[in-house]
């Protein structure tokens, strides 16, 4: 069974969903024909993301594990628990993919 929390948030990105793409077919006059590569971008940046996001956290994880290897000293994997990992790959991997789609 679906909770409240699921199906609010559905339909809010749901509705903010449809409203976007009035506003951008209506008032911007973009081409819905281009919707479907915008989608493929997207999601090229999803990936990216994801990629940042576990190269940071393998990187970050060496690092842990080296340490207590080197210093005989424990230093917790909890360190990697921060969400600013998740935000800052984010951030890596949309830069990224925007870096790439304006060189080419």
């Amino acid at each position: 069974m679906i909770g409240h929390a699921a199906l609010l948030i559905v339909g809010v990105v749901g509705l903010t969903s449809v409203g976007s793409y009035l506003v951008a077919v209506r008032w911007m006059g973009l081409s819905t024909r281009r919707l479907g590569a915008a989608v493929r971008a997207a999601l090229h940046c999803v990936g990216m993301m994801t990629i940042f996001c576990a190269l940071n956290l393998g990187v970050g994880a060496a690092l842990i594990v080296g340490t207590r290897l080197l210093t005989g000293r424990f230093v917790s994997l909890y360190l990697l628990e921060d969400g600013t990992w998740w935000a800052l790959s984010a951030l890596q991997g949309l830069t990224w993919s925007i870096w790439r789609r304006v060189n080419d």
